[in-house]
């Protein structure tokens, strides 16, 4: 028994508590029954990517199937969005001078992520965005790497020197650009 069947069992009984014998126009007043708008309740995959996209909560193409690995491969993305990530990903690196993020870093990120799905077909998009964290990954991992080889003993959280902050930054070796 769902919730609103419950509430309405109970509203019924407290109205003959106090004293009305008739409960049949509370039914008209309630609409359907809560099994009737159920079994009207469409719990299909499509529906509920179409109710998530047009809440604005997300993109078409976006919601996973449980279960559904398929999309986590790597496929091609522009390389102007390539760039533009690993852009965003050092000059984060240098301002917190930590190698750590702060709440907003994701923000930029995430932005970026949005802006390339809406030109690429909803069926690549969960890829794409599996592709672009990944160099997104790639590019932390390599500045981290960098960083360790040359400040012996530094751990994330702690300052950075100026000059090895540069030099990762500027750097070869960087997330490939035939992915």
């Amino acid at each position: 028994m769902r919730i609103g069947e419950v509430n309405q069992e109970n509203y019924k009984q407290m109205l003959k508590i106090l004293g009305v014998k008739d409960t049949t126009n509370l039914d008209k007043l309630m609409g359907k029954s809560a099994k009737e708008m159920e079994a009207e309740f469409d719990h299909s995959f499509e529906a509920a990517e179409r109710a998530m996209v047009a809440s604005g909560f997300g993109q078409e193409g976006m919601l996973i199937r449980e279960g559904d690995t398929s999309w986590k491969k790597i496929i091609p993305v522009s390389d102007e969005v390539r760039d533009k990530l690993i852009e965003v990903v050092r000059r984060q690196f240098l301002a917190n001078k930590d190698g750590m993020s702060d709440y907003r870093d994701g923000d930029e990120i995430g932005a970026v992520y949005r802006k390339y799905r809406e030109g690429i077909p909803p069926s690549e998009r969960l890829s794409a965005t599996y592709t672009m964290s990944q160099i997104v990954r790639e590019e932390n991992q390599r500045l981290y790497n960098y960083v360790t080889a040359h400040v012996p003993g530094w751990k994330a959280g702690q300052i950075i020197p100026d000059d090895v902050l540069k030099d990762a930054v500027l750097s070869v070796g960087y997330f490939d650009k035939k992915v």
